[in-house]
């Protein structure tokens, strides 16, 4: 049975998020594991945080996280779930449990595009570009409707992406969706800039008949909200790299930008295997 993990700081973001997650893990009959991670602040003293305090947070972050699972257990009782919270930041905490459990088929997180630039935003984007699998990234207010249509924007400058491509046929597979593949370039068409998909790519998504689109001379983040509306997409799907153009995608500037007018969940893609 596949796992779905979903991290969740107590707040309604994560909260409508971990909602998302239930719902798509119902619809794949995957398994659902809700994570807390935590960091006791830094005392910049020779005197010890009281053990009475410690485990006074640990007792409270222990009953919003049962009461967290008993509410969506209630929602969703068919579902196979638990809930835990561990000592770390978010990437810590995910891959700790990972390595001692399974790897999951996807993470799900609750995107914050609202007020400040906050630590949870903070983390999200981290585990964005540093998760080894693939981490869905939920906006505020979004529920979950079944994924018909998958958006991939693509970057065809760099190649060794045949991890992610494989992950992404999978994924479209088994969403049972309509795979669009979208190429935005800055750059004028000429001689020297006809867009090819590497074979590799082509013979990888064939399973999933993807359909390609090139545009010329457009906005990056313009060009992909554009098409993601014009087209009616459920998913967009990334792969952070660094030294692309994606780099910039994924500064929160950007990311914010595209979550707060997209209103879709972002798919984030990685190439390293998972240790």
């Amino acid at each position: 049975m596949s796992l779905i993990i979903t991290a969740t700081d107590f707040s309604a973001v994560s909260e409508n998020a971990a909602n998302y997650a239930c719902q798509l893990a119902v619809d794949q009959n995957a398994q659902v594991t809700i994570i807390h991670s935590f960091v006791f602040p830094v005392m910049f003293s020779d005197i010890p945080l009281p053990a009475t305090l410690i485990n006074d947070t640990e007792d409270d972050l222990d009953a919003q996280m049962k009461k967290l699972v008993g509410n969506l257990k209630n929602a969703y009782p068919q579902l196979d779930m638990q809930g835990i919270v561990i000592d770390g930041d978010l990437i810590k905490a995910l891959e700790e449990y990972v390595q001692k459990n399974a790897a999951p088929w996807l993470v799900v997180l609750g995107n914050s595009t609202t007020g400040e630039y906050t630590t949870w935003e903070s983390e999200m984007l981290a585990a964005f570009k540093h998760l080894k699998y693939p981490v869905l990234a939920v906006p505020p207010n979004v529920s979950y409707k079944t994924v018909k249509k998958i958006c991939f924007a693509f970057d065809n400058k760099h190649g060794g992406n045949d991890l992610a491509y494989t992950q992404l046929r999978d994924l479209t597979l088994t969403l049972n969706a309509e795979l669009q593949i979208l190429n935005a370039q800055v750059d004028v068409l000429n001689r020297d800039n006809i867009p090819v998909t590497d074979e590799s790519a082509q013979k990888i998504l064939a399973p999933a008949n993807p359909h390609f689109h090139t545009f010329y001379e457009v906005n990056i983040d313009g060009a992909i909200e554009d098409f993601i509306k014009k087209n009616e997409i459920d998913w967009l799907v990334m792969i952070p790299r660094k030294y692309s153009f994606f780099e910039g995608l994924f500064h929160k500037s950007h990311s914010k930008a595209i979550a707060r007018n997209a209103r879709i969940p972002i798919v984030a893609l990685h190439e390293e295997q998972i240790q």
